[in-house]
Formats: C-alpha cells, structure tokens, sequence
C-alpha cells in the first residue's frame, strides 16, 4: 500500500467533521508515514504532522436561509481555496461532511482531473434522495458512517464503504454512570443532566436559551447541571445565556466524558445526539432552523421520515423524543423532557443504546484509513 508520497488534501467544515478528520489522518499517518496532508480545519489539527491551508471559521453556517447573509464571504473564501487547492499539486481531495462546501469544492477540483473522496454520506436516507446521482458526477469514493448507506448508492458508480464510526470505538459500549460522575467530580449519587446545543454558534443561540429556561424549571435542587463546548468563546457565549436564566452550569472540555456521566440531555440534532446515544444517555433532541428554511423543506417535501435525530434514524422509529421547529417551547421541552425523565422504558432506551452502538464499530481496525492508503497506492 505504499503511497509513493502523494499529497492528499482535507477539508472539515466544522467541528464534527474535525474529529472524523483527525482520526482519518492519525490512521492514514501510521499506515503511510511519508503521505502529506493539507488540511482546512480548526486548532485540533495543531499537534498532527500536517499542513493547515486555512482556517474553517468562515464555512460554519446552517439553514437554507441563515447562509443568504454569509453568500458574499463565503463565495470569496470558497474561491479563494479552490485556487489555493489547484496550486497545490494534490492527488487525493477527501471532503469531510459539510456537504454544501465540500460538494462546490469537488466539482471544481474533478472537472480538472484530481480524484474526490467524501467521507460521510449526506443525509439521503432522511431528505433529497435524488442527489445520489448528483453525486456521482463529482465524487469518486465515499466512505459511510453507517452499515445501512453503501446500498443507496448500488445505482451510481461511486465506489462506496461503510468505515464505522469514529466514535463508537472511542466511547466505551459499557459505561458507567456512577464512575464517570467521580472521574470529572461530579457528586456520584446526584442526577446530573447534560446541556448540548451544539458546536455551532447558531445552535447555541437559538437552542442555549430555550435549554436554560427549561433546565430551571426541570432542575431539583441537587441536581447537577454540567456542558461542554468547543471554545472558550462558545462556552462564554453558552454561559452568558445560561446565567440569564438563573442556571449554574459546571463546565468540561471533553463532550464526551461530559455525556458519559449525563443522566439525561438535552441536545441539538446532530452528532452531539449520536455522541449521547454512544454514552448511553437518554435525551431530547431538539432542532430548529428559520422559519423560512423549514418552509421551504415542507413545501417541497424534502423530509423523508418522520424523524430526524441519528438515534431514530438508526433505529427506524422514535426511539428517543424529538421536540421540532414551533413545537419547541420551553413549556414542551419541559413536559417531554420530564416524561422521559420518569418514564420506566428510561433503561431499556439505554439498552438499545447499546446495540446501536455496536452496530456502528468498523468492521476492521483503522478501516478508513486503509481503504485511502489503498486507493493512494492505485493512483
């Protein structure tokens, strides 16, 4: 499998698709040590033996609509790495997640011959199902996250393997609450509930205040409130919200060890609700975006399933409730979170937890690393 030195580039577009970026490169590095790497992401690229091309800062937007107030600088950084990337001589683009960003940049780079990799499938299985075959004008390999995504793309000629994911080999299938509690001192016997918004700015705006006016109501007195966040500015931002609403919230840097020692959540739509279904934590997912997006995804019925967090989504049910779009009041999200809080089904949910989760484990270690070391040796 030896890469004959090429040059691969990578580009996260926010903070989720970071942490699959830095386990793809950690794996591809021990497989091919000589391989070099640029890459558009955050400061958890810092300590790796890559090159940082720029910052992903700017390309961190959501909703159909919200995105119109950025088009102007968001155009401009776009063009500005497309033309970087053509420079750069690369034999690989590996998009990661983020698909309105990556896709842009794929066509770009494919129409001049250079080889495309997107490593998480968009959505598909849950709105906008024709855009497999879209994708297979630009994109040449894609890596899934999950076991039931391969055959959706059986129709195009993208060649397609699910990889596992990350995370369910970080977090542990057996967790324990109580020892979690103690490892980031926390009081082990006090029922401690998880707020997480999100890694976006957006999310924590829109959903920070609406989980903080919730909490105080739902809190007993010796619960323990805790959170995580990505930076420094979006814990202070988070917390802000939180001391508005006569919430305390303790803080740690890892989301993980955060969820593990959750009894419940609260968190956004995304992978901070896959990050608590993999930490066996029972939750309400939340999600809202402009009423104009949601508009436009109902008038054109984009919505495939009836739900849309990856613990229902895997499941294929409601596995876990859902508060959406105008039913998303902090009323609501008090009375489902304290019906699941109460409910009996509360372990058996845990349970499922964790055959879902090891559903998710690759089917081989450093899987995904090895299908690019692979494909680096053919080019």
């Amino acid at each position: 499998m030896s890469s004959n030195s090429k040059t691969i580039a990578v580009v996260a577009g926010e903070a989720s698709g970071e942490l699959l970026a830095v386990d793809l490169i950690q794996q591809l590095k021990t497989l091919q040590p000589d391989v070099r790497i640029l890459v558009v992401g955050g400061d958890c690229f810092k300590e790796l033996d890559v090159e940082i091309l720029a910052d992903n800062a700017i390309f961190q937007v959501m909703g159909l609509v919200e995105i119109l107030s950025d088009l102007p600088a968001l155009w401009k950084a776009k063009n500005q790495l497309v033309k970087s990337l053509l420079n750069q001589d690369i034999d690989l683009y590996i998009g990661i997640d983020s698909p309105e960003l990556n896709f842009s940049i794929a066509k770009k780079l494919h129409n001049k011959g250079i080889p495309v990799m997107h490593y998480v499938s968009p959505s598909v299985w849950a709105w906008r199902p024709k855009r497999v075959h879209k994708m297979g004008r630009f994109i040449d390999y894609l890596l899934t996250l999950f076991p039931f995504e391969p055959v959706l793309y059986d129709e195009t000629n993208i060649k397609t393997r699910f990889v596992g994911h990350p995370l369910a080999q970080q977090i542990p299938v057996d967790v324990e609450k109580s020892q979690q509690k103690v490892s980031i001192e926390l009081n082990p016997d006090a029922f401690t509930l998880a707020l997480m918004p999100g890694s976006r700015r957006r999310e924590i705006e829109t959903l920070m205040p609406i989980f903080a006016a919730a909490a105080q109501q739902m809190a007993e007195p010796d619960w323990q409130i805790v959170s995580s966040a990505v930076s420094s500015e979006k814990q202070q931002l988070a917390e802000d919200i939180a001391d508005e609403h006569g919430v305390n919230i303790q803080w740690f840097e890892d989301s993980q060890a955060t969820l593990k020692a959750a009894d419940f959540a609260l968190v956004g739509s995304g992978t901070v609700a896959l990050e608590s279904m993999l930490c066996k934590t029972p939750m309400v997912v939340a999600y809202k975006i402009a009423a104009m997006s949601y508009h436009i995804v109902r008038l054109f019925k984009l919505m495939q399933l009836p739900y849309y967090s990856l613990p229902n989504v895997l499941y294929g049910g409601f596995l876990v409730p859902e508060v959406m779009q105008t039913d998303l009041t902090v009323e609501q999200l008090v009375l489902t979170g304290q019906q699941a809080i109460q409910s009996q089904q509360r372990q058996a949910v845990a349970l499922e937890f964790r055959h879902l989760h090891q559903q998710l484990l690759p089917p081989a270690n450093e899987e995904a690393g090895r299908v690019v070391a692979d494909i680096l040796g053919g080019l």
